[in-house]
This record gives C-alpha cells, structure tokens and sequence, in this order.
C-alpha cells in the first residue's frame, strides 16, 4: 500500500498540471499590444515556437450565455521556465487584452498531444497534356469508375455501403507530368508540383488544432453545455477504470433519446414544408394521406401550445408580505410599556414595463400598500406608532428574468414611500398624528417562483422614516414634533405572477 502512495502523488502533480496548462495571466504588454507575456512557460508544458488561441471568459459557465469568446491568436517566441513572450498575428479585440487579468491560453502541443503525425505518399500522374485533367479526376475518386464506363447505361440497386478506398496511407501528395516530345524523343515535364511532406503536415496540423479549439468554444458556449453532466459523461466505472461507467454499448434509455430527437427534427421539416410552399401545401396529398398529417400537425400544435403555456412571460406579480422589525427604537428607561410585537402587512403590485426585451424586461416598477405597528421613544417613554403608508418604485433582477420559474431568482430595488400615521404614550395617554416620508428606501432579497406561477420571496428593506407632527392631544406633548424612525425590516411573502 505504501508503494502507491510516491505514484498517486505523482500522477496529482501531474494532474495539476494539464489542468492549469491553459490558464494564464497576463503579465505585460507592448505599447503596440502586438507583444505580450504570460506567465506559462516550459513547466507549464508550452514548446518553443507553439502557437497557440487565447481566450477569455466573460461569463460563469453556468450562465445560459456566451462565456467564453477568442482574443487572438498567437505564436511563442521566447520561452522561459515560468513565463513566455508571444507575438499576436491577428488580434480579434484589443480592448479585452488587460495586465493582469486570466485567460485560458490553448497551445498547439497541448492540444495535439499524443497524436501521430499523417502517413503521407506521393504520386505521379503523367499523362498526355489534353488528357491531365480528366485523369487526376478519375484518381481523386480512387479510380471508382475505371471499370465501369458503361455505369450510364444501368440503374444502380440496393446500396450496401459506399465505396471506400483502403491505404495504410492517410494522404497522397499528388504531382502532374505531362510527356512532350522532342524530334523522336520523349520526355516529363512537370507540370505541378505538391509543397513538401514536412510543409504540408505543418499546414494539416494547424488546421487540425484549430478545428479542435473552435469545436471547444462552441461546446461551451452552448445554452445547455455543463460541465457537472459533461464530467458525468466521461466519469469512469468503479469496477474497470478504463472504462467509462456509462458504458459503450447504448441503453434504451439513449436510443429513446436519439428517436425523440430525431422526430422531432422530421416534426420541423414538416413545419418548414408547409410554410415554404404556402396554401397549395397539401395538392399532392391524397385525401387519407392528408387526413392523417393534419392530426400529425393537430398534436404538434397542442404540443408547442403546452411548452408555450408554461413558459410564457408573465407581466404582473402580485405579492402578500409579513415583515417583522429587526431595528428597535424603544428606550429600556420605560420597560413597563416596551412593545414586543412589532410587525408590517403590505400588499405589493410588481410589473414589467419592457416584456420581451432581453435586458431590460428585468427591470420592473412597483407600488405598494402597508400597515405596520411598532413603537419608538418620546422623552423616556415609549410611544405605540401605527401607520398606512404607500411606496413607489423600482426593481433589478440581475441575473433571470423576473417571471423566470424554478429559480432563485435575486433582486434589488429602491423606492419612496409616503403615509400617515398615529402615536400613543400608554404612560400617560398622550396621542399624536404624524405624516410621514421615505426617500431612498432599500431592497434586497429573493424570489423563487413555481411552474404554476405561484411562490415566495424574501425581502430586506431599510429605510429612514421621517416624522412630521401634525396634530397633538395637548399643549405641551412629550411627543416630537419632528423625529426620524430608522427601519430595518425582514419580510416573507406569497407572491402570485400573472
């Protein structure tokens, strides 16, 4: 057992390593922004000369965004043990080129490892000058046709598979010749030459590395990419580690999935057909054949009509809340008559103003409506305050839409609120009325709305409320004639979105 233990901590170390290999920071820049330095070199596994695609995330990648663009692409010029100086020889957006911030810098060697570099042949075609073109056509096609010329002449059958040219080769580098004759004698002349085997592996290799790093940024930037199922995908079996623990072998379960894709893939050609060819869309249907597509098309309509209706955006939200006071105004000086049930109901109306518009339908105004009964201090004593006041304002839901169902969906907001209310002094039986105003009032909390459009929130409000005496019940009134009340507030809330 102990002998494992020096090969697990190297195979970590290891690990570590390909997995930081494509994240680099920028260390420096040219004045020309043509020359940069990262902070990987040849510990990090970089060749000298490798070139390489710098990307940036933009976003996290559980955002159902774009995460991840290109920056430029670059080739290496000196290589150090922990940094690196590259040219950039196309720069798609300087502007996100910043010291000292991250990218994920994917190299050729590091992209390309452990492939083997193509099998490459060469062949000669010499033929007469008028003939060339026709014969390095029939050889591009693997001579398919060469023993059948009369192929016009007959319909081809059943086709078992197509035909398929087998070489131990992986590309033959193709060069033209052409005979021309001189008096009695003949002679090749070169017609076309193919560039050398080394140049044209070179060419074959960049254009492999970059096919795989633009297939990596369209897989992760697409809306359902994760990468907790993607890992699932490769996570290995307990029983033999070199096997992937979904198996080889695709269960019914996978092939379920593949028919429903596919049909559904039919159902949109269907959908296409119909449109592309307008009202004469049905002429060559017999009568049995069209009845049974327009309940084809009855059930998909249903269908798009049920996704529609449980995801269709909502304009209004309408919410009950119950907040309790987490500040307290109270003096202990008069404990007799310190007031412990402390609380708010408000009744909230929230609407989008911009629906359908990708950003700003997650800004959304709102009115409210609330009684609250709490209490502050009046010279030493303690006053009961009880108050109607109504708020306006806005709200910001930074990340999902605020009609968006099955997530907690976060917001912020400001408001202002004006009201009346009235004061009592148990003490000695003082009454006041008092108007009262808020500006900015702050909020913050959560919204989780079910499927059928009901749910809850969670809000956080603070606010400072200024008091204004507007009647008194005698002369001389230990109640102030002025006072600012500060309230902070925790609410939970049924909300319904409609």
């Amino acid at each position: 057992m102990l002998k494992l233990v020096p090969i697990v901590l190297m195979l970590l170390v290891i690990a570590s390593k390909v997995q930081a290999l494509t994240e680099a920071r920028l260390l420096n820049q040219s004045t020309s922004g043509q020359t940069v330095v990262f902070n990987m070199g040849s510990f990090d596994g970089v060749a000298q000369g490798d070139y390489a695609v710098v990307l940036k995330q933009i976003r996290d990648y559980d955002m159902k965004d774009l995460r991840l663009i290109p920056v430029a692409k670059a080739k290496n010029i000196k290589l150090y043990s922990n940094s690196s100086v590259w040219i950039l020889y196309q720069v798609y957006d300087q502007d996100l080129l910043i010291k000292g911030d991250q990218y994920n810098v994917l190299t050729e060697s590091y992209m390309l490892k452990g492939r083997r570099s193509p099998r490459l042949g060469r062949i000669t075609v010499v033929n007469q000058k008028e003939l060339v073109k026709s014969q390095t056509k029939q050889f591009l096609n693997d001579d398919k046709d060469r023993l059948s010329k009369l192929q016009h002449n007959y319909e081809t059958g059943a086709v078992v598979h197509e035909q398929n040219y087998q070489s131990g080769l992986d590309a033959d580098l193709i060069d033209l010749e052409v005979w021309k004759k001189n008096k009695d004698t003949r002679y090749r002349s070169s017609l076309y030459k193919s560039e050398h085997k080394v140049e044209w592996q070179k060419k074959q290799r960049m254009e492999t590395f970059e096919k795989l790093v633009v297939e990596y940024v369209k897989r992760v930037n697409d809306p359902d990419f994760n990468y907790n199922d993607f890992y699932q995908k490769q996570k290995k079996s307990d029983f033999a580690n070199e096997l992937n623990a979904n198996g080889a072998v695709d269960s019914e379960y996978s092939r379920f999935l593949r028919r429903e894709s596919q049909k559904s893939i039919a159902d949109a050609k269907l959908y296409r057909s119909i449109l592309e060819r307008g009202e004469s869309w049905s002429e060559n249907y017999s009568d049995e054949e069209l009845r049974i597509l327009l309940d084809e098309v009855s059930i998909l309509q249903e269908k798009d009509r049920r996704e529609w209706v449980q995801v269709k955006p909502t304009r209004f939200a309408a919410a009950f809340d119950y907040g309790l006071f987490l500040s307290n105004a109270q003096t202990t000086k008069d404990s007799s008559h310190l007031r412990d049930n402390r609380y708010s109901t408000e009744l909230d109306i929230e609407a989008i103003p911009l629906l359908g518009h990708k950003t700003l339908e997650r800004v959304t105004l709102n009115a409210s409506l609330r009684a609250s009964h709490t209490a502050f201090e009046a010279s030493t004593k303690n006053a009961e305050f009880e108050e109607v006041s109504a708020t306006v304002g806005a709200n910001w839901y930074p990340f999902f839409a605020p009609y968006t169902n099955g997530v907690p969906n976060l917001l912020i907001g400001t408001y202002f609120r004006s009201g009346y209310g009235n004061a009592y002094v148990p003490a000695n039986s003082e009454k006041a009325s008092y108007t009262l105003l808020s500006f900015p009032g702050i909020r913050a909390g959560m919204k989780y709305l079910l499927k059928n459009n009901f749910g809850l929130r969670f809000l956080m409000n603070f606010e400072t409320l200024k008091l204004e005496r507007s009647q008194v019940s005698k002369f001389g009134s230990i109640l102030p004639v002025t006072t600012n009340l500060v309230e902070a507030k925790f609410s939970l809330g049924l909300v319904y979105a409609f």
